[in-house]
């Protein structure tokens, strides 16, 4: 057997193993080139990143958009719960922003997905929202339902402040009523005159209670007086003397009264529209019911010359009156410069009204 060796045949494996390397090594090169890219391409353009669809699904959670509750008819309970909604509106907006902002920087393309999946979610929770609104109204009016006697607890000690004035307002219609008889004037106008300065009296101080007004031991006494006149001028010097006036009822006198009969009715009803006929006239006339009659008066005067000179008006308008006198009890009033409680400061009040020319007197 005959075995040839030649140049050829020698150098043709090695010729192939050289080749084999080389591509091995242009294979390597391209793995390595290959390589490179896709992690610069992973790690620093975040191209190949998993979005983030976890968080950004999560993020939308609107647990406050149930926050529209309906006007609640209580007044500051409803305020409480439109307080808590607002923080409760103000805390979402906290929430919502970091996970949209991530959104933004991770995936920027899947963003108007991300919003049209949030957004049927927070449409499902807007109409899950009034049936959570609708219990929550009734603990709201049970709490106004609880609230409200708190007010109603304030307005007693006004209504109890106010109280007191009809009372006496009452006091003096019984004492009206017990003396119907009588209407004391000094003039034909003196009626209205005296209403109009017991009403600015009454404007600019209050009238005090026998009570008050006696507070003290020592009462400086202006005067007692049945015509209002008297009173309300003595009442104008007591104030322009700089001092305070008090007006308090005095004990009832009685006085010689001229009274303008016109006439004695059975008939009540007869005596009634004699009565409005005489009020068309003068506003003084009184009806007195006594033994069974109807007398009709045409006026009750305490000066002379007062019922004198109505007789002869009424007369002229058709009137025929008789002048009769009676003895009558009528309530009187006290004016005081006011009571204290040590004599050195009544002495000195007294000293005061003294010198503005009114008489008065130091009482205990």
């Amino acid at each position: 057997m005959d075995i040839k060796f030649n140049k050829d045949a020698g150098g043709s494996p090695q010729q192939g193993v050289v080749e084999e390397k080389g591509k091995q090594n242009v294979l390597l090169i391209v793995l390595l080139v290959l390589a490179a890219g896709f992690g610069y391409i992973y790690f620093f353009t975040g191209l190949i990143k998993p979005a983030q669809e976890q968080k950004v699904a999560e993020a939308p959670a609107p647990s406050q958009v149930i926050k529209k509750p309906l006007p609640a008819p209580g007044g500051e309970p409803a305020k409480a719960a439109v307080d808590a909604s607002e923080t409760k509106k103000d805390a979402a907006p906290a929430v919502q922003p970091e996970p949209v902002k991530a959104a933004q920087a991770t995936v920027p393309a899947a963003k108007p997905v991300l919003q049209e999946a949030a957004k049927p979610k927070a449409e499902v929770k807007k109409t899950e929202a009034p049936q959570h609104v609708v219990k929550k109204p009734l603990p709201v009016v049970a709490k106004a339902g609880e609230n409200k006697p708190a007010p109603l607890e304030k307005k007693q000690p006004v209504v109890v402040e106010k109280k007191p004035l009809p009372a006496k307002g009452g006091e003096k219609k019984t004492a009206v009523a017990k003396m119907p008889v009588e209407k004391i004037s000094a003039h034909a106008d003196a009626p209205p005159r005296l209403k109009k300065v017991v009403q600015k009296s009454a404007g600019k101080e209050p009238v005090v209670s026998a009570d008050t007004a006696v507070s003290g031991r020592w009462t400086v006494l202006v005067g007692n007086y049945v015509l209002e006149e008297t009173l309300a001028t003595d009442l104008a010097r007591v104030r322009k003397a700089g001092l305070k006036a008090y007006v308090v009822p005095g004990a009832q006198k009685k006085n010689h009264m001229n009274r303008l009969l016109l006439a004695e009715f059975t008939d009540r009803a007869a005596a009634r529209i004699e009565l409005d006929k005489l009020k068309r006239h003068t506003s003084d006339a009184f009806m007195i019911d006594s033994a069974g009659m109807h007398v009709v008066y045409a006026g009750s005067y305490l000066l002379d010359a007062r019922a004198s000179s109505e007789k002869e008006r009424l007369t002229a308008a058709g009137f025929s009156l008789t002048l009769k006198r009676a003895d009558v009890a009528i309530p009187t009033k006290n004016l005081t410069a006011g009571s204290f409680a040590e004599k050195n400061a009544a002495e000195d009040t007294l000293k005061k009204l003294r010198a503005a020319g009114v008489k008065a007197t130091l009482s205990r």
